[in-house]
């Protein structure tokens, strides 16, 4: 019925995450899934990995292994939440939000070529039509997740 819709919606995804990526950890060490979870965590007052997970609709062991790696790098810390003593809470350290304010004082040229090939009001159109598209799937996962990002 639709002309491959899924395959085209994900082979562009995986292509813009290579070329993103590639890109981020030049700028600021880290891809943009890394990215998200450090901007994520950065806007929240107190945040749990529960919670990122949930954000960022991605499985409990992806954010596990994420934060992982983002400790390692000394850009995540955990400490005790302030809200329940027994849980843990994800906060951003310097190193972090230097990655952060690297990445964002220099535009990715892929974002750039896009944004000169179809203009900012077609992609704000098109950013809606994803959006839309994620919450369609969202109703018929039975979810209700707040987007970001919209």
């Amino acid at each position: 019925k639709y002309p491959r819709i899924y395959s085209r919606v994900q082979i562009a995804a995986q292509m813009f995450r290579k070329v993103t990526d590639r890109q981020l950890v030049e700028i600021g060490g880290v891809t943009a899934a890394q990215l998200g979870v450090l901007t994520r965590v950065a806007a929240a007052e107190e945040l749990n990995q529960t919670s990122l997970a949930r954000d960022l609709r991605l499985n409990d062991s992806a954010i596990t292994a994420m934060v992982r790696r983002l400790i390692g790098l000394g850009m995540l810390e955990k400490s005790r939440s302030t809200a329940d003593s027994r849980a843990w809470a994800l906060k951003l350290t310097p190193k972090g939000d230097e990655a952060i304010e690297k990445i964002n004082a220099q535009p990715l040229s892929i974002n750039d070529r896009i944004e000169a090939e179809f203009g900012s009001e077609v992609l704000t159109e098109f950013v809606s039509k994803l959006n839309r598209i994620i919450e369609l799937c969202d109703e018929e996962l039975g979810t209700d997740v707040e987007l970001s990002g919209k």
